[in-house]
């Protein structure tokens, strides 16, 4: 039968990385470092997995750069991650840590339909808060000048808006954040824009956008369920922006798929 390829990301303990200063001459290995991707097969999803590996990018920014970026969807998804990582992860990392969101609902604080309120919930019911958290302010009437400062956030805590490490997921229709197929806003270059015509509901969000989302170091993307599975396979098959999901760097992006995910997308066994 088709299975997924049994492959296990290291806990970042294990990989060669420590808080302290690397040796003269020598730098820090960082895992988001590009290399080349595999299409052949995927890695087996789990919340222990995802999350060990999420803070393997942590660890290694905060080694090389003495601080991290990390920015995270809404939904059920990285509930279960967020709580492994609050829980696995130590003082030092969490001072040094900026969380943010890929993308915001235009409602109240506090509304259950915000992304940031049912997220940050499943962090703190695995241990303590970052230091620095940045929702984005989309209960702001004016959603331009809303975007133009959450940008402000981005840049303030990054100059060159880079992101050290964004957990993605996506829709049966293959949107990822709010980025929608075939949307305008595929082709916007400012790092972060007012969405007012969502398919979903409801219309008006904060997104970043896809040219902020590339120059990101690494992307996690979570696939669950059989038809997160087809889409992942149309997905790794190329770009195309009727798909969002497949408009990552394939470089920089690695997938995890649940048995379910992986034997809808026809993820092969490896031969013993």
């Amino acid at each position: 039968g088709v299975a997924v390829a049994v492959i296990r990301a290291l806990p970042s303990r294990l990989q060669q990385q420590s808080h302290e200063s690397p040796a003269p001459g020598s730098r820090p290995r960082d895992p988001a470092t590009p290399r080349p991707r595999d299409g052949s097969f995927m890695l087996p999803y789990s919340p222990q997995i995802v999350a060990e590996a999420i803070h393997a990018h942590l660890d290694a920014a905060t080694a090389a750069r003495g601080q991290a970026l990390l920015a995270i969807p809404g939904a059920r998804m990285p509930g279960p991650i967020l709580t492994a990582l609050a829980g696995m992860m130590d003082d030092f990392v969490r001072a040094r840590l900026h969380l943010l969101w890929l993308d915001e609902r235009a409602v109240p604080r506090g509304h259950a339909d915000r992304n940031d309120g049912q997220t940050l919930a499943a962090w703190q019911a695995g241990g303590a808060l970052p230091a620095h958290v940045h929702a984005m302010p989309a209960e702001e009437a004016d959603l331009e000048a809303a975007s133009a400062s959450y940008a402000a956030t981005l840049r303030g805590v990054a100059a060159d808006g880079v992101i050290d490490c964004c957990l993605v997921g996506f829709g049966e229709d293959g949107h990822m954040a709010s980025l929608f197929p075939h949307h305008p806003a595929l082709k916007e270059v400012v790092d972060v824009l007012a969405i007012y015509d969502s398919p979903k509901p409801p219309p008006r969000r904060l997104t970043v956008s896809l040219a902020c989302l590339h120059r990101a170091r690494a992307h996690i993307v979570v696939a669950q369920g059989a038809a997160k599975g087809l889409v992942l396979a149309k997905a790794r098959a190329g770009a195309d922006p009727g798909l969002p999901v497949s408009l990552l760097p394939a470089a920089r992006t690695t997938w995890y798929a649940d048995d379910a995910a992986a034997a809808a997308a026809g993820a092969p066994t490896p031969r013993s």
